[in-house]
């Protein structure tokens, strides 16, 4: 697969076969670093998406985040969406409402979502803390997981979520899931941070 930029269908195909690696890049040099080491994925901001980042991660899978806040209606997000797949893209990281990631999805749009800790969304669920760690918590993480799933979304990152609790429901998707807490090595997808 180094040999060309995997595409969505390939990474949903390599599920239970090997864990990938995912690594948050932020700069050109990290982004060049993460090709030479054969990182699977990278988590990028928009902004450094184009033709100098693709010379330096050309087989890396990039998905850029759509911040949360920036943008407001799901026209915004598929605007946004579009421009990220333009630049070099691959899908897009989003953790708004249901409604908007199936507008993404029918636009044709890859899609990762979000789920546990939202660091935007913290207050609801009490705060930067770990979440799904009482059963009717981890049961409701399951539930927007598999919500994500349904609503057309490829992966999710099921973030600071204990590490049994991602990979029970990780092991229940036909989606990718990736645990963003360190966890990782119980989901499909391994996050480096």
């Amino acid at each position: 697969m180094r040999n060309r930029r995997p595409t969505v269908a390939d990474l949903l195909s390599m599920k239970g076969k090997r864990q990938l690696s995912m690594l948050r890049v932020e700069t050109l040099e990290e982004a060049e670093a993460a090709e030479r080491a054969g990182v699977d994925l990278v988590s990028v901001p928009p902004e450094m998406l184009g033709p100098v980042f693709r010379e330096a991660a050309p087989s890396v899978f990039a998905i850029p985040g759509l911040e949360y806040g920036d943008l407001i209606t799901a026209d915004d997000y598929i605007r946004a969406a579009f421009k990220a797949l333009r630049a070099g893209g691959d899908a897009v990281y989003c953790a708004a409402s249901l409604q908007t990631v199936r507008r993404l999805r029918d636009e044709g749009i890859p899609v990762c979502g979000h789920v546990g800790l939202i660091p935007s969304k913290a207050t609801w669920t009490g705060g930067f803390r770990a979440v799904g760690k009482t059963s009717l918590s981890a049961l409701e993480i399951w539930r927007q997981t598999k919500a994500l799933e349904e609503a057309g979304a490829f992966s999710a990152e099921i973030e600071v979520v204990p590490g049994e609790v991602a990979a029970a429901i990780s092991a229940h998707l036909h989606a990718d899931a990736f645990n963003g807490s360190r966890h990782g090595v119980r989901c499909a997808i391994s996050v480096c941070r």
